[in-house]
């Protein structure tokens, strides 16, 4: 990799990670069934379960219904929500108290992560808290520049502040910074941010809406790559 001669514009895109970097909800069933022993349907409604308790949560603090707590403290609550629901035994769930380190990258993820960090800058703008995404950046693979948590903000995406966070860090000579997620609220969200927007699909993310209008659309992160490349005009 060329290091960034004076002079050179070098734009940055911060990635949203679970879902858009990484397989989140299947990362979960799959690491479930085989910790636990559990079948696929089980593990599916563990997974299920669990992402809905901790999207509630978010939710709660964002609008201030409750006091901020990380995202692994979140889940360590979801895991004792299965307890007492008799999805989990304790033991089970003490197996999987570390799961959100272990979730597994998309098939172009570190592939297309290491293209774009010789050409732009890249960060990480996470719900994950800053445990969670040290693990997960080591286990899958993943390579930045930065990385950022809500944990920063003491919120959740898609509260602005988190957002604020990834603007404030981003280079000053870099430009408005593109926010790159399979989720088209969180695309929406940054944009009402000051960001910049590129939307990539995958199998659990939230597609756009007939009204929603991103600045780049790319079918997995080399295409974003390459259109990055011919938007900024980097050789």
């Amino acid at each position: 990799m060329e290091p960034a001669t004076e002079g050179t514009v070098r734009p940055t895109v911060v990635f949203d990670v679970l879902g858009t970097l990484v397989d989140q909800t299947g990362s979960l069933e799959r690491r479930a069934a085989a910790l636990t022993g559990l079948d696929d349907r089980a593990a599916a409604e563990v997974a299920r379960r669990w992402l809905g308790h901790v999207a509630e949560q978010e939710r709660a603090i964002v609008e201030g219904r409750r006091a901020f707590a990380p995202s692994h403290e979140l889940d360590l609550e979801a895991l004792r929500l299965l307890v007492r629901e008799r999805l989990l035994s304790t033991d089970a769930a003490d197996q999987l108290a570390d799961a959100s380190e272990w979730l597994q990258p998309w098939p172009d993820t570190v592939a297309g992560l290491d293209l774009l960090a010789a050409d732009v800058t890249v960060l990480g703008l996470s719900n994950a808290s800053r445990r969670v995404l040290a693990g997960l950046s080591a286990h899958a693979g993943l390579r930045w520049h930065q990385v950022l948590s809500a944990e920063d903000a003491r919120s959740y995406k898609p509260g602005p502040e988190v957002y604020e966070v990834a603007v404030a860090s981003t280079p000053a000579d870099s430009g408005v910074p593109f926010m790159v997620a399979a989720h088209a609220w969180d695309l929406r969200a940054a944009a009402a941010a000051g960001m910049r927007t590129a939307y990539v699909p995958r199998a659990d993310g939230d597609p756009p809406g007939p009204g929603d209008s991103f600045d780049l659309r790319a079918t997995n992160l080399l295409d974003l790559h390459a259109q990055l490349l011919d938007l900024t005009g980097i050789a």
